[in-house]
């Protein structure tokens, strides 16, 4: 049975591989922050942006503010973010930009950062969760629970939209972004333990692996929550191969192996297009690439959904009771 598991995660794997490698942007070709270039006028809304001072974050952050909203950029580092946001404001000529300092991978940041907000705003536009890690050996928060879970799904996704739903629930408009990866069709959510590396599994932990956990887990999050809140729109995308220095620190000389690769905005593109388009252009509950919904699954043979890769309801559920008791929210 081993065997047989491991040629199957073999077959998805290169199929993952060769699938997402063949994706290409849709090119625009307007200049990025122009306010004129697409007709598109944020004024009065209110945008929240995880990981917002480099890479994906930094150019949706820069693209809303372009377009006239209010746009909180939450990020870990002080020195980082303030630099981007200065920036930001000076290309933009906008100054409804606010740096939130608190780190996605650590529950209480996440309950102060919310309080934070909701003592400044009302209503959240669109929420996008953008910010988590990647890394090559098993590292834990201050709770000793795996980062790559924590920041990309628990805290990072579910316990701010969780949070954030009063906020999100007073606009017309509301959406949540959840900036997942490719590497989701790499496997289904796992059960608990193998997603967090804990107990047995701390031994055997696989970075990649873990981060492609947590990127299932968020599109699974965006199909469950859509039922549960059918006022917001709950969406999961991913941009295409992006040249970052995430995946540079990750795959080192080997991130080559992934050329061509886009640039930040040719991966940040359709995601923009996310956060601004009418809320009646979107279906939510989709993983998105380049504006349109995207299969979740390649698993089958010949690039076919297949079912290595398709969670249960019953293992979705309790996905979502850990993800509860986790946060307590």
């Amino acid at each position: 049975m081993r065997m047989i598991g491991l040629i199957k995660q073999g077959i998805v794997s290169t199929q993952f591989f060769l699938y997402v490698r063949r994706s290409r942007p849709i090119g625009i070709g307007r200049r990025r922050y122009d306010p004129n270039n697409d007709g598109v006028d944020l004024s009065g809304k209110t945008f929240l942006i995880s990981g917002a001072n480099q890479g994906i974050g930094r150019e949706i952050a820069t693209y809303v503010a372009s377009k006239k909203a209010t746009v909180y950029m939450l990020c870990r580092n002080k020195e980082r973010a303030e630099i981007a946001q200065r920036e930001i404001v000076e290309l933009t000529n906008n100054d409804n930009v606010v740096v939130l300092l608190g780190d996605v991978g650590e529950p209480s940041h996440i309950e102060r950062v919310v309080s934070e907000f909701q003592d400044r705003e009302m209503k959240l536009d669109c929420l996008v969760c953008n910010a988590g890690a990647l890394f090559n050996d098993r590292r834990v928060n201050s709770e000793g629970r795996e980062i790559t879970l924590m920041s990309h799904l628990v805290c990072g996704s579910y316990q701010l939209t969780k949070l954030l739903l009063p906020s999100l629930r007073n606009s017309d408009e509301a959406r949540v972004i959840y900036v997942s990866s490719g590497g989701q069709y790499n496997t289904k959510f796992p059960h608990w333990d193998l997603a967090g590396s804990t107990g047995d599994y701390e031994s055997k932990y696989d970075g990649n692996m873990a981060y492609s956990y947590a990127k299932r887990g968020q599109v699974l999050l965006a199909e469950r929550l859509t039922k549960q809140y059918p006022d917001v729109a709950f969406l999961s995308c991913h941009p295409g191969w992006v040249r970052t220095v995430g995946l540079e620190d990750a795959f080192g000389g080997a991130a080559r192996l992934f050329e061509p690769l886009r640039n930040g905005w040719e991966g940040s593109e359709g995601i923009c297009w996310l956060a601004a388009t009418p809320k009646k252009n979107l279906i939510s509950g989709e993983f998105y690439l380049d504006r349109k919904p995207q299969r979740k699954h390649i698993a089958g043979a010949f690039f076919t959904e297949g079912s290595h890769t398709k969670n249960t309801d019953e293992e979705v559920d309790i996905m979502m009771k850990k993800l509860e008791e986790t946060c307590g929210v």
